[in-house]
């Protein structure tokens, strides 16, 4: 039953999400709407660091499905039985988008105060939330100008990084298998790994969504590395796979030391924002934009013409 009652406020909280468009309300208040499984949590960046509605929390962690009611019932349990009042802890009251989209005083913590918070639910989710806290507690807040040079430098990485799978594909290198070995070797050099799964497996990302989180220097930096490897490509006799894959790793591995060099910040240990949508960067003529099964209407809707072929007269 408590599954259910879970599955029930999340499916609440998701279907009010998308009709109000909570989370764009919350990035127009430097806030940022975060998934814990299927839960969305609303955060608000403050004093450079972020605050969760600590409502929103306690959906996944008791599995209640008033999550509001059992946040009121824990803050009397806590004066009553430990003597502690919540607001004497840290908790703060700010203004986030309600279920209606109206900015209301919402109990908020940061992820200090909500360690000590779990700590009396007892809660089953308990060491999972706290992975998810620490994994999206590291992102920090694209403000100013940041976030439209995130969209400007992730739209030219892709660029860069489709031109240079294509500049393999026609030395004649297109398996699967091939394509995913350039990829490694490009994070490879740059980042120090084998391969991308390594990386993955340290930012505890999806496949093929490392950009997403990237800063508009890491960015620059990775299209740097997709650029630098298809010019030596070019100027280099490539007659076998691994030495365009030894190439692309080598491209990368120079940078990582430029950066070395000059005291810079190393690729892996630079900041993550939140997920950059693929709306704000990727062009209207992406691939990934075109629907390829559309019928073409021009040619559709348009009349076959008749063509009359009159037999030749008779002499």
């Amino acid at each position: 039953m408590a599954d259910t009652a879970k599955d029930d406020a999340a499916k609440r909280w998701n279907a009010s999400a998308k009709r109000l468009g909570v989370g764009v309300k919350l990035r127009a208040h430097d806030g940022h709407l975060a998934l814990f499984e299927h839960f969305p949590i609303r955060r608000t960046w403050h004093n450079g660091e972020w605050w969760y509605s600590i409502i929103d929390c306690m959906g996944p962690l008791t599995g209640s499905a008033h999550p509001s009611r059992y946040w009121g019932d824990l803050k009397k349990r806590l004066a009553t039985e430990e003597g502690l009042q919540v607001y004497d802890l840290g908790v703060n009251l700010m203004k986030l988008p309600d279920v209606r989209g109206r900015m209301q005083p919402t109990d908020c913590a940061n992820a200090e105060i909500l360690l000590r918070l779990i700590q009396s639910v007892r809660s089953p989710n308990a060491e999972p939330f706290k992975q998810w806290l620490a994994r999206v507690g590291a992102m920090v807040m694209d403000v100013g100008e940041e976030r439209a040079m995130r969209a400007h430098n992730r739209a030219q990485l892709d660029q860069s990084d489709r031109d240079l799978h294509e500049l393999v594909e026609f030395q004649g290198y297109i398996t699967p298998e091939e394509h995913a070995a350039l990829t490694d070797a490009n994070y490879g050099g740059l980042y120090d790994v084998a391969r991308e799964l390594d990386l993955l497996r340290y930012r505890r990302a999806l496949p093929g969504s490392l950009p997403e989180t990237m800063g508009s220097l890491e960015l620059a930096a990775n299209t740097f590395q997709r650029e630098l490897a298809a010019d030596m490509l070019r100027q280099r006799a490539i007659t076998q796979f691994t030495d365009a894959a030894t190439t692309a790793r080598e491209a990368g591995a120079e940078i990582r030391e430029t950066i070395k060099r000059v005291g810079g910040t190393l690729p892996e240990d630079m900041p993550q924002y939140p997920p950059l949508p693929p709306g704000e960067w990727m062009p209207s003529d992406h691939p990934h934009r075109i629907r390829w099964d559309a019928p073409d209407d021009a040619v559709v809707e348009a009349d076959v013409p008749i063509i009359r072929v009159d037999a030749p007269a008779e002499h």
